[in-house]
């Protein structure tokens, strides 16, 4: 009897438990549905998310700076990333994040190279990267489309690390998405985005001053630096274990942590019992 009725209040422990985890995780319903990257139910899992990294390096980013002395211009081919949206109902959110190399930047004259890179300017050794995070896209309008196409402008809000300091900005921008097909296989492989978008950097919300007492901003660099970034991704290397929202990437461990094979633990965001985890980018 006594057996029994512990069995029984194991039976009904296990049930409380099991209850109370779906109620916190439920795939469906509650406040923590949006947390789990691998929940159907999550807006993010109709996404399809693009990944920005061209081995040829065709992607860029340029700046432009305009001085009464001397105009420079500067440019950067190492720029990646990766952009998540419905392409059929991109109004229902667009995220996404880029990161470029600090110190990748290429003014055309190795000496000045050297002095963007140094602790008087961009400091690229202690600010190794600069990254922008799309937080979503205001004003959203589609402007053009065919059957294997479709081009959206908007008012892209975003959050900009550089130079040791975060500051939201709001810049036009343009989304492109084009379906697979002979000509955008010339290009790569899989359906394309490309992604356009324009802004200006005001150096001293920055902290980038130049050296003390040479008043070189505002003479031979300009005040405020104009920014323009030009991207093409692709979805077609989203089948591999990298991709963080891929429930199907193979039963490689941990190395894919939405494998549902991957166990309870706290790195894997996709954890039915894991919840919200900062390298989860879908649970932002």
């Amino acid at each position: 009897m006594k057996m029994r009725r512990l069995a029984l209040l194991n039976i009904i422990a296990v049930f409380m438990l099991t209850s109370l985890a779906a109620a916190q995780y439920n795939p469906c319903g509650g406040k923590k549905k949006g947390m789990n990257a691998c929940n159907p139910c999550n807006p993010c899992a109709k996404k399809t998310m693009f990944k920005f990294d061209d081995p040829m390096g065709r992607n860029s980013v340029v700046f432009k700076s305009e001085a009464p002395l001397e105009d420079i211009v500067g440019t950067s081919n190492e720029i990646k990333g990766w952009i998540k949206f419905d392409p059929m109902h991109p109004d229902k959110g667009v995220m996404g994040e880029l990161t470029v190399p600090t110190g990748s930047f290429n003014t055309g004259i190795p000496l000045r190279n050297k002095h963007l890179q140094s602790s008087d300017w961009l400091d690229a050794q202690r600010h190794p990267n600069i990254t922008l995070k799309i937080k979503k896209v205001k004003n959203l309008r589609q402007v053009k489309a065919s059957s294997d196409f479709k081009t959206y402008t908007g008012d892209v809000v975003a959050e900009l690390n550089f130079h040791g300091k975060k500051k939201t900005i709001t810049f036009p921008g343009k989304l492109t998405y084009l379906k697979e097909s002979k000509k955008t296989k010339m290009k790569m492989p899989g359906d394309l985005v490309a992604a356009k978008g324009s802004f200006d950097v005001k150096l001293a919300d920055f902290g980038v001053t130049g050296p003390k007492g040479m008043g070189i901003v505002g003479s031979k660099v300009g005040e405020t630096v104009s920014i323009e970034v030009s991207l093409v991704g692709t979805n077609a290397s989203m089948a591999m274990a990298g991709n963080p929202c891929n429930p199907c990437g193979g039963k490689k461990g941990m190395m894919n942590p939405c494998n549902p094979c991957g166990g309870k633990h706290k790195m894997n965001p996709c954890n039915p019992c894991g919840g919200k985890h900062k390298m989860n980018p879908c649970g932002r």
